[in-house]
């Protein structure tokens, strides 16, 4: 039962972010109209908004990504704490830096719980996922061993798995 609420935030944290993007896309789109900007950037609050949508979209995809790493190995422990820094850090920073009035504090918030997510999945990724697929190795290695009678076995598992 806990499994299923820890799918359901990552589901609704998934759909906030997507949400989140399109305020932000939709954001710029009425600072160009305002402005009669279709290319470049005339006022601050237009460059503002651009840079706002342009952080997320650079930031996000990437570390979408490694949540899901994460994620599709029952790692969602990991997983949903992970997504949810990163969407309370990408929201203060986006908040923040699209304001005229820009609040450096909330700014670097916003960077740092970033940088924390990331730290938080190459954790959960590089400490757990990696050494359990080694070991996971290491059995099937060990029954092919048994299996097969030997070391022509191991040689061909071997080559199986280009070691």
């Amino acid at each position: 039962m806990f499994k299923i609420y820890l799918e359901l935030i990552y589901f609704f944290l998934i759909i906030y972010l997507s949400l989140f993007y399109v305020k932000l896309f939709r954001n710029v789109v009425n600072q160009r109209r305002l402005t009669q900007t279709p290319l470049g950037s005339k006022s601050i609050k237009l460059e503002r908004a651009i840079r706002a949508h342009g952080n997320f979209c650079e930031t996000v995809p990437i570390n979408f990504f490694l949540s899901l790493l994460l994620y599709f190995n029952n790692l969602l422990i990991f997983a949903v704490p992970a997504i949810m820094i990163l969407s309370v850090g990408r929201t203060i920073h986006a908040i923040s830096i699209s304001n005229v009035n820009e609040d450096l504090i909330q700014r670097r918030r916003g960077m740092r719980l970033t940088f924390f997510f990331n730290l938080h999945t190459v954790i959960g990724n590089f400490i757990l996922y990696i050494p359990a697929h080694l070991y996971i190795y290491k059995i099937i290695r060990i029954v092919y061993l048994i299996s097969s009678g030997g070391e022509e076995g191991i040689r061909t598992l071997d080559r199986c798995y280009h070691l």
